[in-house]
């Protein structure tokens, strides 16, 4: 008997279905008052922008982190006594479905001074994710077969059987390199709406890696013997 054991991979591919954005309010001043003011007002626009579109169904779902303040001292000049400065932030993230929703909301938030818009995380749905997952693993299985068949016909085995399976582990779902971009659209509508931005999803990544061991004969000749 002789032991295989290779290692199966596979790729699945799907259109990005979800994306996550975290938009921060930011803001700083001479106190903490003013501070926290100037980004609970902006915090609270936030809230209520994620507040209907998830009632609008072009949300998933949202979430907001409390208010925090800082202080530091901000150096002005040679022999100046240094400012007190006070630094208060808060952000809301907000995972949309409706990707036009998304670039109209990132557009006119972009245009106030407190907010500061954050990179974009895509996604899949729970069961699109959880079907391509198992399509990769069936082809993962079905890679390590055929490699073992051809390591066993290369070695003048007999077909190889399956002995053992071991998972490595899965990497999570992973943007593609040419994921999702981004463009800028023309400016349209009422001069307060900021510019809407065009979302293209790219393809997400599911991959899977299995290890198989398998067990092969060894094929025997039998030579025929001549009459004398």
């Amino acid at each position: 008997m002789v032991e295989i054991t290779v290692r199966g991979e596979a790729v699945e591919r799907a259109s990005a279905e979800r994306a996550s954005v975290t938009v921060q309010s930011r803001w700083s001043a001479p106190s903490a008052e003013a501070a926290m003011l100037a980004v609970t007002e902006a915090h609270d626009r936030l809230v209520a922008d994620a507040k209907e579109h998830r009632a609008a169904g072009a949300a998933e779902s949202w979430h907001a982190d409390r208010l925090w303040i800082t202080h530091s001292q901000e150096w002005v000049g040679e022999r100046q006594p240094r400012r007190s400065v006070y630094t208060a932030a808060a952000s809301v993230t907000v995972r949309f479905i409706d990707f036009e929703a998304l670039g109209g909301w990132i557009g006119r938030v972009g245009m106030h001074q407190t907010h500061e818009v954050g990179g974009i995380q895509w996604s899949l749905s729970e069961q699109t994710e959880r079907a391509r997952a198992k399509a990769a693993r069936t082809r993962a299985i079905a890679d390590a077969v055929e490699r073992a068949a051809d390591y066993a016909a290369a070695a003048g085995l007999g077909a190889p059987v399956v002995d053992g399976i071991h998972e490595p582990g899965t990497a999570p779902p992973a943007p593609l390199a040419r994921g999702a971009r981004m463009e800028a659209m023309a400016f349209a509508g009422a001069a307060d709406s900021g510019p809407a931005i065009a979302f293209e999803a790219g393809e997400i990544e599911v991959h899977a890696e299995v290890e198989v061991r398998f067990i092969a004969e060894q094929l025997r000749h039998i030579q025929g013997s001549t009459a004398q």
